[in-house]
């Protein structure tokens, strides 16, 4: 069986820390194979060493007043120094030390160290994170004070760690938002943790910094761990654009109430106008003359087309901002939709509308995509140059919206006009041959754009022309 003292030596071969004991001398009398692993010496260079040959210059006053307080029969219970290995490098360790006495005697010493370089390395790479991160990084008291705080704290608030460390940070907060600060505070005393907490922060220079909070606490320590992103660039991007949305909604039920008026105004001396027409009409009977019955046709025309365009511009102003909001998404089936349209339309028999497979099922806002395909499919027919035609409505999948498209083999668009089809009060043709307000295409552009899709014409290589528009697959009820 082997002696007791032979086990004790297999255990310390076979153990990962650095065992060593060392003569009162400073010799080495015994090292484990962890320990000449660690620092790259052979026995042979271990029956040379001094004990000081092994501790790094930088560590040396320490371990020599360790050593002192060994010899003394003071045991250390925690040792932090660096070793030097046999090519120089540095080996940081952290173990503790005990003495051995025999009749009153210093024998040895014995050390038992751990290598903690992987914990450096780490704890190095913390530190630099800590310092080079652009958030504000800290470690804090539940008794409102900071323990620790990053260089960013000093780039945004401009305080130096001192002035930081030394006041309860509440001081530094607007008092509007004092309250609340204490508030979740005291969460963080709880065990609760916080997450996206808005505060303001004085600068050194005055100004007032919003800060948003992240933090996570550890009660039992008193400690809380936080991190802060400056967003006062992005405060003051949200109240601009508050105050651009509100003058917005102003400029729009303007508009609104403006077309609306205007609406009203304009259409009371028409009807006059078309009332006057038809009693001269009567008046007249048969008595007048073919050239005054095409005068008064043409002067009905007229006012039908003033009828139109204030429709059309009704329409146009309405559907620049959310009022048609009070419209109810729905399940619109795409293709059904068409084919009502169509029989709303009434095209003549020469003129085929043909709705192509794979037209798909909307959860939308029924009533702007119908103005939409309304406005395409009847110009399509109207400015169609001849008796027999056909109209195609097709669709594709597009990522989170379908494309819809509306193509016609019709007379085609000048290349001269191509650029301006989508402008208000744009005819390829005198209102005396096509009738309309030239607000047609502007409007289905408006009402796309609005719904987050875009629309563009395809002009074809000879005749006709294809609009494709697109319109997501699923409306939120608020659009």
């Amino acid at each position: 069986m082997p002696h007791h003292d032979d086990q004790f030596r297999d255990l310390c071969d076979h153990a990962h820390d650095l065992i060593q004991s060392v003569s009162p001398e400073g010799r080495f009398l015994y090292v484990n194979l962890a320990w000449m692993r660690t620092l790259g010496y052979d026995a042979g260079d271990v029956a040379r060493l001094d004990v000081f040959d092994v501790i790094h210059p930088d560590s040396r006053e320490h371990c020599e007043r360790v050593m002192g307080e060994l010899m003394e029969g003071h045991p250390v219970v925690e040792i932090e120094a660096d070793f030097r290995t046999k090519d120089g490098r540095r080996v940081p360790v952290i173990g503790n030390a005990t003495c051995r006495f025999e009749d009153g005697g210093l024998v040895a010493t014995r050390g038992i160290f751990r290598d903690v370089t992987r914990r450096r390395q780490m704890e190095a790479e913390r530190d630099r994170f800590f310092r080079l991160s652009l958030d504000l990084l800290c470690v804090a008291g539940t008794d409102g004070y900071f323990r620790q705080v990053n260089p960013a704290f000093g780039r945004v608030l401009g305080y130096s760690r001192r002035e930081l460390l030394s006041r309860a940070f509440v001081e530094f907060v607007h008092p509007d938002d004092r309250e609340g600060t204490l508030r979740e505070l005291e969460k963080l005393r709880q065990g609760l943790s916080t997450v996206d907490f808005h505060n303001r922060y004085r600068a050194k220079d005055g100004a007032w910094r919003w800060l948003a909070w992240r933090a996570a606490p550890l009660p039992d320590q008193g400690l809380v761990f936080a991190v802060a992103r400056d967003i006062t660039d992005e405060k003051r991007t949200q109240e601009m654009m508050a105050r651009q949305a509100e003058e917005l909604a102003r400029s729009n039920a303007d508009l609104e109430q403006f077309a609306y008026a205007a609406s009203h105004d304009l259409r009371a001396p028409l009807r006059g106008i078309s009332a006057l027409a038809e009693w001269i009409e009567e008046d007249l009977a048969q008595d007048h003359s073919a050239k005054v019955g095409e005068h008064l046709g043409q002067l009905r025309a007229r006012v039908r087309r003033m009828e139109t365009l204030i429709d059309d511009l009704l329409a146009y102003a309405r559907a620049g901002h959310r009022a048609e909001g009070a419209a109810v998404v729905t399940r619109v089936d795409t293709a059904a939709l068409v084919r009502d349209l169509v029989a709303l339309l009434a095209p003549p028999n020469g003129m085929v509308v043909a709705i192509r497979p794979g037209m798909p099922v909307l959860e939308t806002v029924r009533a702007p995509l119908e103005q939409v395909f309304r406005n395409l499919i009847g110009n399509a027919i109207k400015h169609h140059d001849r008796a027999t035609g056909e109209i195609s409505v097709s669709s594709r999948e597009l990522g989170r919206f379908h494309e819809f498209s509306v193509a016609d083999d019709g007379p085609g668009i000048p290349i001269e006009s191509r650029d301006r089809v989508f402008q208000m009060f744009q005819k390829l043709k005198p209102s005396d041959q096509v009738q309309g307000s030239g607000i047609g295409l502007a409007l289905v552009k408006r009402i796309v754009e609005h719904h987050g899709g875009q629309v563009v014409l395809e002009p074809g290589s000879g005749r006709g022309a294809t609009f494709r528009f697109t319109w997501p697959k699923v409306m939120e009820p608020a659009d």
